[in-house]
Formats: C-alpha cells, structure tokens, sequence
C-alpha cells in the first residue's frame, strides 16, 4: 500500500518507499537530517513528534523516558503503518 510522508517543517510530502528498511533513511534520501547515534531503538537522539497517522516501531526502548501518551517516534526503527505527517 503506498503511504504518503509529509515532513511538516520542511514541507515535503512524498510517497513511502517500501523498499526502505525505516523512516530515518527514507527522511535522508529526501534530503532530511536526523540526529542519530545508534539506529537500532535503543538511545533515544532521533526521537521525533508524530503529528498524525501510525507507524510500527519493533523496539521503542528509546522512548523509555517520555511520559504516558507522548507523540514521540524512534525514525531509525519506525516504518509507517497509514499516512503520517512527521514534526520534521
């Protein structure tokens, strides 16, 4: 199914592309940076605001301090499960 990513500081809206592995290299190939240290879920730095839509995460250990029903993703990890709009 091909979902559309908008990045919404940058203003880009493209459609997924399922042959990437996670969000985080998907943002770099469109010319969006993330910070990022151990893209595996585990350090938290390129923990960003999902503005809407869902997206599968199979670890979140990263996130491990946010408070109960933050908005928060792991890119390097998360792939998208619907439409989403990313703080990006």
């Amino acid at each position: 199914m091909a979902y559309t990513i908008e990045f919404k500081k940058s203003g880009k809206v493209v459609p997924w592309d399922e042959h990437f592995e996670n969000l985080m290299d998907f943002a770099e190939e469109n010319g969006i940076a993330l910070e990022n240290e151990c893209h595996v879920g585990v350090c938290g730095s390129c923990k960003v605001a999902l503005l809407s839509g869902e997206v599968f995460m199979e670890v979140d250990d990263g996130l491990d301090e946010e408070p109960p029903g933050h908005n928060k993703i792991l890119p390097c990890v998360a792939i998208p499960k619907s439409d989403i709009v990313l703080d990006l």
